[in-house]
């Protein structure tokens, strides 16, 4: 199904931001006249009556008036936006019905003038009696614009739309009228713009992968943030909440003058449940419990630890928690060592003989591994160097212990 909007005193770029608002399809076809896929939106707002009256809705709060045409034709629907007054729905098959009373002439956008002439001279004056003309000697005679024509008065000619490309950026901003200090009541004014918004790519079939929230600030600097999802959100509500969380933990510094929300789209995640397979938390709410997690433990705190590529014992960052990340396959059968680390490594107290440990915080050392001496980022202002050692111990326990500096570190026990 497509759409045609027709308002010759309308600005063009009003028309292709309506048109855009319901769909990512949009062709725009001459001065005043633009359409767009409605295919999609039966199943977000219902029947072609209530998409008609949704679209005629949006024009009348953007103060424009416009005629809509609704067909299972491109050019069909701008036939009648351009000849019929209001709003027009026309069921498939009843394309020639209805454009029937139209006259010849309207082709003109699609045919040269000596063609249109010529019919008239036959005494072929309507749509209709172009439609009851016998194909194949019309197409001998006139060839494929000739062929055009009769599948525009048949309402038949099915083509593709010539769409633009995709808005890139999503994007509202709201000035207030006095500088607000308080979080709750900026809440409110937030609020509205997420839903705008998020409403726009739900109705493009597309979902929230990133937003930022600009504050302007009374000090004449600007507040900024920016949170990523792993899994684009398509819930308004878990997106303000995430914003919520994130405005406590980092407050603007000075009363906020306007508040600017952009959001990156994304396609929405597709999830196929097993019929034996454990569920998983939806990822909206462990997205919001990660939220709640980092504004209690701050940033960095909470997530995946990802190691770094470096000799540097212990050395990861945290990266963002995606349920989606794969495991790291391990041979079956193989046998390993767990090793838990001591965070923070406690002070230990070593007695050494020939260069060797010989106890462990009045421990006798039973058998010693190493050492291992590793260093690494000497070519940096913070340079490290350490000597390890594997030590069994009397108590039955397996240990790792290093010296920095003639100071020596409990670092683990191997499990």
């Amino acid at each position: 199904m497509f759409a045609c909007l027709y308002a010759p005193a309308c600005a063009q770029e009003k028309l292709l931001a309506l048109a855009s608002s319901f769909s990512p399809l949009v062709e725009n076809t001459a001065p005043g006249v633009v359409i767009f896929s409605v295919a999609g939106l039966g199943k977000l707002i219902g029947t072609p009556h209530q998409i008609a009256a949704a679209i005629a809705r949006a024009g009348a709060d953007a103060y424009m008036q416009a005629n809509l045409a609704i067909s299972a034709d491109p050019d069909t629907a701008v036939l009648a936006a351009r000849h019929f007054g209001g709003i027009t729905l026309i069921s498939q098959g009843k394309e020639a019905d209805t454009l029937g009373g139209l006259s010849v002439p309207v082709l003109g956008s699609w045919a040269n003038r000596q063609l249109i002439e010529t019919l008239e001279n036959w005494g072929v004056r309507t749509l209709a009696e172009l439609a009851a003309l016998p194909e194949l000697g019309f197409v001998a005679r006139f060839g494929e614009e000739g062929l055009r024509l009769l599948r525009l008065a048949r309402g038949e000619t099915r083509r593709s739309l010539r769409a633009m490309a995709a808005p890139e950026h999503y994007e509202r901003r709201m000035d207030l009228e006095h500088p607000q200090k308080l979080l709750e009541p900026l809440l409110f004014v937030i609020a509205p713009l997420v839903n705008e918004l998020m409403e726009l790519l739900a109705r493009q079939g597309l979902a929230a992968h990133r937003v930022t929230l600009g504050l302007v600030l009374e000090n004449k600097s600007e507040h900024r943030r920016t949170l990523e999802f792993p899994v684009p959100i398509h819930d308004p509500k878990i997106l303000l909440r995430q914003l919520q969380f994130d405005l406590e933990t980092h407050p603007p510094q000075a009363a906020i003058l306007a508040v600017q929300v952009h959001l990156i789209p994304g396609e929405p995640r597709v999830l196929q449940h097993g019929l034996f397979v454990p569920q998983v938390p939806a990822p909206e709410k462990l997205q919001l419990t990660l939220a709640r997690l980092t504004a209690l433990l701050g940033e960095g705190n909470v997530g995946s630890p990802e190691l770094l590529d470096t000799h540097r014992p212990d050395a990861y960052v945290m990266r963002s928690f995606s349920p989606e990340t794969p495991a790291c396959p391990t041979q079956p059968g193989a046998f390993r060592f767990a090793f838990r680390y001591y965070r923070p490594a406690p002070a230990a107290q070593v007695r050494v003989r020939a260069e060797r440990p010989v106890s462990v915080n009045a421990k006798d050392v039973l058998v010693a591994a190493g050492p291992w001496r590793v260093s690494g980022g000497w070519w940096t202002d913070i340079p490290w160097s350490r000597e390890e050692w594997d030590v069994e111990l009397s108590n039955g326990g397996l240990y790792r212990i290093y010296t920095i500096s003639s100071r020596w570190f409990l670092e683990g026990i191997y499990d």
